[in-house]
Parts: C-alpha cells; sequence; structure tokens
C-alpha cells in the first residue's frame, strides 16, 4: 500500500469518527455498558491516544530507531488529573481533529520509501511508519460503533 492510499483510509477514518462523535446528546455522553467505558472516556481515549501517535510519528520521521515507550491506556483513563469521566469532550474532538490533520500534513511530505522508516517500541518491537499509521487509522474506527451504539439507545 503507498502512501496516498494510506492518507485517504486514515482520513475516511478520522471523517468517519468525527461525524458519528456530532451526533452526540450531551445525555449520551455518560452512556455505556456496565463496567466498561462511557462515551465520554472513548472521545478523550481516542484524542490523547492520537496526540501520543502524532508525537511518535515525529519522533520516527525526526529520529528514525528511536525508542518510543508504551503508554497505559488504562492509567490515563483512571487519572484523576484527566478527567474522562467528567470533563467536556469538545477539546477533545478539537485535539482529536487538530493532530489527525498535522498527522496527514507530515504524512504528504513523506514518501513511499519512507514507510520502512522504523522505531523501536518498549512493548512490541521494532514498529514502521506504515504499521502505526495503519494502527492509527483502524483505531477510531473500533469505537465508533460504541458512539453509534449510545446514540440509538
Amino acid at each position: 500500500m503507498g502512501m496516498n492510499e494510506l492518507i485517504s483510509e486514515y482520513e475516511r477514518a478520522t471523517n468517519a469518527f468525527l461525524n458519528a462523535a456530532k451526533q452526540l446528546r450531551p445525555e449520551d455522553l455518560d452512556k455505556g455498558p456496565e463496567g466498561e467505558w462511557t462515551v465520554r472516556m472513548v472521545v478523550h481515549h481516542l484524542a490523547h491516544s492520537d496526540a501520543y501517535c502524532l508525537t511518535r510519528i515525529i519522533q520516527l520521521l525526526s529520529e528514525p530507531g528511536t525508542i518510543i515507550r508504551s503508554f497505559s491506556e488504562e492509567a490515563l483513563a483512571a487519572s484523576e488529573f484527566l478527567h474522562y469521566r467528567s470533563a467536556p469532550i469538545e477539546p477533545a474532538l478539537e485535539l482529536f481533529a487538530a493532530t489527525r490533520s498535522e498527522t496527514v500534513r507530515l504524512l504528504k511530505f513523506t514518501s513511499d520509501a519512507e514507510l520502512t522508516r522504523s522505531c523501536e517500541h518498549s512493548e512490541r518491537g521494532q514498529v514502521t511508519l506504515e504499521s502505526m499509521v495503519k494502527h492509527f487509522t483502524n483505531h477510531p474506527t473500533g469505537h465508533i460503533q460504541q458512539i453509534l451504539d449510545a446514540v440509538h439507545n
């Protein structure tokens, strides 16, 4: 798969998530299956995950071979300082849109040959730019259904 196709898929996933989020009403935000994350928490999770992704892509492009550290989604969600359970989602959606936009900008300056650039992930070992972009393309797609389920229940 070439860079242009990767970018197109990434943009489609971004737009699909943002379109699903636009359907949310205030009463939907704290819905979720018993013991699972609420819609509000999912939105904050995606915003912060994508901030990590952007940072990693910047590191990979500027310092190939660099070591990137894993992060705990559960620690982020449970942090009393991040307020995943209560913070408004608008800033998180703005952050998500901005980091996705900046990622696309960077990728547009990157050639197909650079898709093999890699870094060392603290848990997964060697990760290429291509695999990283594919992972973060698919990431919001899995959460769209959670949002749509909350809106339609």
